[in-house]
């Protein structure tokens, strides 16, 4: 299961890689999609995939509200419900990356809307 987990890391670091380039013309910056762990640090996806198994005391691949709530993964925490679409009281490492990009998709969608409104 870890290696399916970091091959989907890996697949998805060109992607990530890309919606974190800074932009002169467009400052918003990756803290913009949840992934800030605090002010100054943003977690990349392996940091991400650590902390999930850090946090996922039971190595079940399930992580609960209660699990990432002891592990301090404030991303996670503050987002559990809008993550946890299935509503089955845990996510999975999928679960958060698929939330990930529905935030990114959902930001880069505002930012071409503010484009062109430009025109």
């Amino acid at each position: 299961m870890r290696r399916i987990l970091l091959a989907s890391c890996v697949a998805l670091l060109p992607g990530l890689a890309f919606a974190q380039s800074s932009d002169k013309a467009s400052p918003p910056g990756p803290g913009h999609f949840g992934w800030e762990a605090n002010h100054h640090h943003v977690w990349s996806p392996e940091q991400m995939l650590m902390k999930f198994y850090a946090a996922n005391t039971t190595h079940d691949g399930h992580l609960t509200l209660a699990q990432a709530k002891a592990a301090d993964f404030k991303p996670v925490v503050a987002h559990f419900s809008q993550i946890d679409t299935a509503h089955h009281g845990y996510v999975t490492f999928y679960d958060i990356q698929a939330w990930r990009l529905d935030e990114l998709a959902s930001h880069l969608q505002a930012r071409a809307n503010a484009l062109r409104a430009k025109d």
